[in-house]
């Protein structure tokens, strides 16, 4: 077997791509990794990422899950599902490959907050399935 590469920042990197592909220009920015001290709602941040081994002996074969958090500040929760949806359509069922890797995105589920205690504030967590293997 070949030294293996790493899937999960491969995962990371190719959930940002997918998203910002099907984002208007001015949204793209809102996909995040990380964010800094005081970011502002809205957002989609590509948040905790769990690997299991899928493939066989020889194989490097990767059962990634991902979360994708969403948040959104404003009058009404059906803004942010509105942007938990746009991630979904950005991912389900794709297909990407990415820095020497090969990545098979599958929604698996979410979930939408009430509002925060400042009435305002809006969070929802999409779940995705990636099988991911080097090209």
């Amino acid at each position: 077997m070949t030294e293996p590469i790493d899937l999960m920042t491969g995962t990371q990197d190719a959930l940002i791509a997918l998203i910002r592909a099907r984002l208007p220009e001015a949204q793209k920015s809102m996909v995040r990794h990380s964010l800094e001290e005081d970011f502002e709602p809205p957002f989609h941040l590509v948040g905790d990422i769990s690997s299991e081994n899928a493939g066989g002996k020889d194989d490097q074969l990767e059962e990634i899950e991902a979360d994708i958090h969403t948040v959104y500040r404003g009058d009404d929760r059906r803004e942010l599902l509105a942007l938990m949806h746009q991630a979904r359509v950005a991912t389900d069922g794709a297909i990407l490959s990415l820095g020497g890797a090969s990545f098979r995105v599958t929604w698996r589920g979410a979930i939408a907050s009430a509002a925060a205690r400042d009435g305002v504030t809006y969070a929802g967590l999409t779940t995705l399935a990636i099988f991911a293997e080097p090209a």
